[in-house]
């Protein structure tokens, strides 16, 4: 008699309602995912700040200081240095901003004479000049009044992003105080047989989340060492305001830089053209000395990424995601890096070979 004499199952086949269904349902997940992009980035950017916070909580704690107090102890002095750079970065940002709005008619008028002494001495340039109307550098204070409209779209968003900032920072908190829900969270969302990958994952990546900080912290203060001396020679103002928004542009590596480059080129235009050329021709030169000689050789010994997987993901996340895609850039890059580690490359590794030692 055979063994098996029952018939053969059919295989089972979904219907047409219910691949609807689910196709209707990933599509809705995919639009809750884009539409909700925004707020998972800045969880994960408040991760990433928090483990950068245990660092300094910990080296309390392997000083004595108890664990109930270490956090709350680096929390108040982190947001006290916030509160200290905004304090002393933001009136004199506003202040040169407004200098700059009143000196833009005056700058304009002497480009436009710049200009037309040019022309004067070359004339086959003023085909250049004349495809937009003939109207000069002046014919752009036509639209300059396009700035201020939609002032109430500015208000809207400007709250919008206070609520964004407050709910960021109260995530830093409670991750801080209390970062043992969040890890059992992720550490439940992983199959048992991968759960001791992703704790060394997270271990892994973590590391690299403190070097970057680390890394960020010693060339931002070569940058704001360096532009501090070079704007304050040049006699250009509020020198200490563009110098510490260069020491927090080393936190988005290669493009920070070219960003916070801007608005003191722009005051440096107030001074003389000159100025703002040698200013242009400073920060080039800076941050193709600090991007491409020091700052790689510090974030690869602190972070183990190669720099061209850092700058992929930057150049990646800001085209994508605009400037808060560049600020999670690195700390996005680092957890590729330990998990790719983690769950690609160590499970494709053969085992090694038994050696003969230790046998008779």
């Amino acid at each position: 008699m055979d063994a098996d004499t029952s018939p053969a199952r059919r295989p089972h086949r979904t219907s047409p309602i219910g691949q609807a269904m689910a196709f209707g349902v990933v599509v809705v997940g995919l639009w809750f995912l884009a539409n909700t992009l925004t707020a998972i980035m800045l969880v994960f950017l408040a991760i990433v700040v928090a483990i950068a916070l245990s660092a300094p909580v910990r080296w309390l704690e392997r000083r004595g200081v108890s664990r109930r107090w270490a956090p709350p102890l680096i929390l108040v002095a982190f947001f006290a240095s916030l509160g200290l750079i905004g304090w002393l970065v933001i009136p004199e940002l506003a202040g040169q901003i407004v200098v700059l709005v009143n000196g833009l008619p005056d700058l304009i008028h002497r480009a436009d004479a710049q200009i037309a002494g040019l022309l004067v001495q070359h004339p086959e340039l003023s085909g250049l000049f004349s495809a937009n109307g003939g109207g000069g550098i002046a014919s752009l204070g036509g639209s300059a009044s396009s700035l201020f409209r939609g002032v109430g779209t500015f208000s809207l968003s400007l709250v919008g992003i206070l609520a964004l900032t407050i709910i960021f920072l109260s995530t830093v908190i409670y991750v801080v105080l209390d970062p043992v829900p969040v890890l059992r969270a992720y550490i439940g969302s992983l199959p048992v047989h991968y759960r001791r990958r992703g704790v060394a994952a997270y271990r892994r990546a973590s590391l690299s989340v403190v070097g970057w900080t680390k890394a960020s912290l010693i060339v931002g203060t070569i940058c704001f060492v360096a532009v501090f001396v070079f704007l304050s020679l040049m006699s250009i103002p509020a020198a200490l305001v563009w110098a510490a928004l260069a020491f927090f542009s080393e936190f988005i590596p290669r493009i920070g830089g070219y960003v916070m480059a801007f608005p003191p080129v722009l005051v440096a235009l107030t001074v003389s053209p000159m100025t703002a050329l040698w200013t242009a021709l400073f920060y080039l030169a800076l941050n193709e000395l600090l991007g491409d000689l020091v700052a790689p050789r510090i974030r690869g010994e602190t972070m183990q990424i190669h720099p061209v997987l850092l700058i992929f993901f930057t150049l990646a996340f800001t085209l994508a995601f605009g400037i808060l895609g560049a600020v999670v850039a690195t700390p996005a890059a680092a957890f590729f890096s330990a998990f790719y580690s983690e769950f690609y490359i160590r499970r494709r590794r053969p085992p090694a070979r038994p050696t003969m030692r230790g046998r008779i």
